[in-house]
């Protein structure tokens, strides 16, 4: 059920924060020895500054989204705390347009939380 929300969060955020009528990415792939999961979408680049802080407590990027997507700035940092919690890894990336969230997890990670 926690990571559901992991994941319920990473495609609620891809919608939210995409480019009208464009496209959502998400892969599923085993690589060396990880269970890696990627959410990637178009939309407005999230600056390095800002980037940095994005798994914080009620960090937003732009306060003003708080009203579009009715978002207190908690569900990434709750979503990397049960990611953590699985023994695994969840990091931000903003290239121009493109924002990609990756979620990794060790293959042979039985916990459960």
């Amino acid at each position: 059920n926690k990571l559901a929300r992991v994941f319920d969060n990473l495609t609620r955020n891809a919608v939210n924060y995409s480019y009208p009528h464009s496209e959502i990415f998400l892969t599923l792939k085993k690589e060396k020895g990880q269970i890696v999961v990627t959410f990637k979408n178009r939309g407005k680049q999230i600056p390095p500054e800002k980037l940095s802080r994005i798994f914080e407590q009620f960090y937003r990027i732009d306060a003003s989204r708080a009203s579009q997507t009715g978002g207190a700035g908690l569900g990434l940092a709750i979503a990397k705390e049960i990611v953590e919690l699985h023994e695994g890894s969840i990091t931000a990336q903003s290239d121009g347009e493109w924002i990609c969230f990756t979620v990794s997890f060790p293959e042979n990670c039985h916990k459960i939380v």
